[in-house]
């Protein structure tokens, strides 16, 4: 399995800085789900491809995808894209 170059380099992007964990609301606010879901890249990118989350959880290009949009869509932006 391979990621194609806007995901690579989307990911490069968040490779700086801790996984989300904290308790209480933060889950509630926007920039909360915002940390989450770079924290979860950042997790899926440290992982790896094919290979298994702490909760079983298959990391996938389309998994990686999907929490991309989700992360995108939170934020109002669109990374430019690359061409690698």
């Amino acid at each position: 399995m391979e990621l194609d170059a806007l995901t690579n380099a989307y990911l490069q992007q968040l490779s700086t800085g801790t996984n989300y964990v904290d308790s209480g609301d933060r889950l509630a606010s926007r920039t909360g789900l915002i940390a989450f879901y770079k924290g979860q890249l950042r997790k899926f990118n440290k992982v790896g491809l094919g290979k298994k989350t702490e909760f079983d959880v298959m990391v996938t290009p389309e998994l990686i995808a999907v929490t991309i949009r989700r992360l995108e869509e939170l934020s109002n932006i669109r990374l430019p894209k690359t061409t690698a």
